[in-house]
This record gives C-alpha cells, sequence and structure tokens, in this order.
C-alpha cells in the first residue's frame, strides 16, 4: 500500500509492505479519498512536532485527517463494504494518506445518499467544527446575528449553511473570488475584506467566527454585542483572552475539535441527504500528484476543499 511520508520537513510518496491492523472497536478501511488541510502543510513546517513528541507518535504518516472510503474488516455498525467517511484524532490518529487505515468506529459514520466519496472526504472535518463553534462554543439561536470571517473557505462554506439553519443572519467577509459564494449559500451580507476592514463592518454581532486564524479578540470587539461571543480557529493564538473571560461580559470561545464523532458526523450527514448541506467545491488531485494539492493551500482566498484521490 502507498503512503506519504514526513520526514525532515519534506514529503515523499513510499511503499509499505504491511497494512495497519484492526484493533479493538475499530473498523479497517480502504481509503478512497482524503482531504489536504492547511492543518497537513504546518504538521509538514514541524508546527506539531512538540505535540507528538508528547504523545509519543513516532509513525512518519503524520497528515491526513478526513477520509471517505470502504470498510474491509468490519463491526456490527459498519459491515465489510460499508461506505464510510470520519476525521481521525488531530495528533493520536491514523493519517489518512495512506491507502488503508484502522480507525476507532466512534469516529466514523456512513456516508448519506447521492454524496460522493470526493465530497465526503471534504465533510467531516469542517461541518463538525463548524457546528461545534456556532451551537456548542457560540451557542447561536434564531434571530441572532453572527459575522463569519473566511466564508468562502473549506469551513466557511458549512459555517454559513449551518448558521443560516440555525436561523441566525448571517454575515460574511472573504476575498473577491468569495463573494458569490457566500451569498449563494445563504449570507445576507458579504463584504471584500481587500476593500472593506472590519472597522467599516456595521455590528453588532452576537457571534464573530473567525476561520481565517488572522484576529485577536481586540480586533474584533468593537462589532461584538454587549455578551456576543468571539471564536477564533486558532485558540492558542488568544490563550489569554479567553484566560480573561470570567471578568468581561463579551467572550472569548475556546474551539478545539480534535477527533471525529460519529453522532454529530451522522447528524450533519443527514442534513447533507436533505440538502440542509452542500459541500461546495472539491478540487481533487491523484495521489501521486500530492505534492500540487498541497500547493492549493498555499493559494490567498482559496475556494472550497483540495481532495487526494488514494486508489
Amino acid at each position: 500500500m502507498k503512503a506519504v511520508h514526513t520526514t525532515k520537513r519534506a514529503l515523499s510518496l513510499v511503499e509499505r509492505q504491511k497494512a495497519p491492523v484492526r484493533g479493538t472497536g475499530q473498523v479497517k478501511v480502504r481509503v478512497q479519498h482524503a482531504s489536504v488541510n492547511p492543518t497537513d502543510l504546518d504538521i509538514v513546517n514541524g508546527g506539531f512536532d512538540l505535540y507528538f513528541r508528547l504523545y509519543g507518535a513516532k509513525s512518519p504518516e503524520r497528515t491526513g485527517l478526513e477520509f471517505s472510503g470502504l470498510v474491509v474488516e468490519g463491526s456490527a455498525r459498519f459491515p465489510d463494504g460499508a461506505h464510510v467517511f470520519g476525521y481521525t484524532h488531530l495528533i493520536k490518529g491514523p493519517k489518512t494518506h495512506q491507502q488503508v487505515i484502522s480507525v476507532p468506529e466512534g469516529w466514523v459514520a456512513a456516508i448519506p445518499e447521492g454524496m460522493s466519496f470526493a465530497e465526503a472526504a471534504a465533510f467531516p472535518l469542517a461541518a463538525q467544527t463548524s457546528l461545534v463553534a456556532l451551537r456548542d462554543v457560540a451557542r447561536l439561536r434564531p434571530g441572532q446575528t453572527v459575522l463569519i470571517i473566511g466564508g468562502s473557505g473549506g469551513l466557511g462554506v458549512f459555517a454559513i449553511q449551518i448558521a443560516r439553519n440555525f436561523g441566525a443572519s448571517v454575515t460574511g467577509l472573504a476575498g473577491p473570488a468569495g463573494q458569490r459564494v457566500m451569498t449563494a449559500l445563504g449570507a445576507e451580507r458579504v463584504f471584500d475584506y481587500r476593500e472593506t476592514p472590519l472597522s467599516d463592518i456595521a455590528g453588532p454581532f452576537d457571534a464573530a467566527l473567525d476561520l481565517s486564524a488572522r484576529y485577536r479578540f481586540r480586533d474584533v470587539r468593537h462589532l461584538l454585542a454587549p455578551r456576543g461571543v468571539f471564536v477564533p480557529a486558532d485558540p492558542v493564538k488568544n490563550a489569554r483572552s479567553i484566560a480573561a473571560n470570567p471578568i468581561r461580559a463579551q467572550k472569548t470561545g475556546k474551539l478545539y475539535v480534535d477527533r471525529g464523532n460519529s453522532a454529530l458526523l451522522t447528524e450533519l450527514a443527514r442534513q447533507a441527504a436533505t440538502g440542509a448541506l452542500e459541500t461546495g467545491h472539491v478540487r481533487e488531485f491523484p495521489l501521486e500528484e500530492y505534492r500540487a494539492a498541497f500547493e492549493t493551500l498555499k493559494t490567498p482566498g482559496r475556494i472550497g476543499r483540495t481532495v487526494l484521490r488514494m486508489q
């Protein structure tokens, strides 16, 4: 089986002699597609080296968090031949840029009817993270207002739809190529960050979700309602602001979704099956062109997600 290895902050495609062994409570999956995320690029550049050392993760397979595929050694819940998708553990989980993985079934869900393997590989991390950010961290309710920064990116396309489905009024901020995308997904107001700085956007917002990982609480505080919540994609950059929550009415939410949750993924899959959630634009590369796939992550203002066709 083929796998992408990360050694000395460089990627290489290798041939592994043995497939992973299925463990207790796991399913073995032949991976059809796997996403390529900005986190993968951070991993290659050494941004997660400390965490890998702390968890004792020594495998050279370090990239790939989402996947879709066929179960080859299943369980009562996911029998052989089932079409599944999932999100592995950010640090400890088996990484998905390999052709076969064994993964806990609690991180997996069935692919909904009508969703392709490519779309399914681009779905779980982004959809689940957006749901947790808006429902559990921001506690968004019908009739409230939300600002989504990075609204046309991989997570943003789901965040806009989920906020809309909650009955919230959505304002999106992205690059010029994302304006039409955000409007089509249900954003009522859209802004081009190159033309409209945060200071020129009229609030207040009950929640501000920053999926660009560019901003801190101080940058968006003026946009928040008196009890508004700022939810940054990078909680580490905002650790000081999170620590100050007890002394402020306005809060900084801690968003950390480090693995798939089967119940949440199943809930989101039902929404996708009914048309309430769309996967958006998906760029697909064959496994052999993994370097080109990673290069797409460096493109400012990119729309949608990138996936590798693994088989």
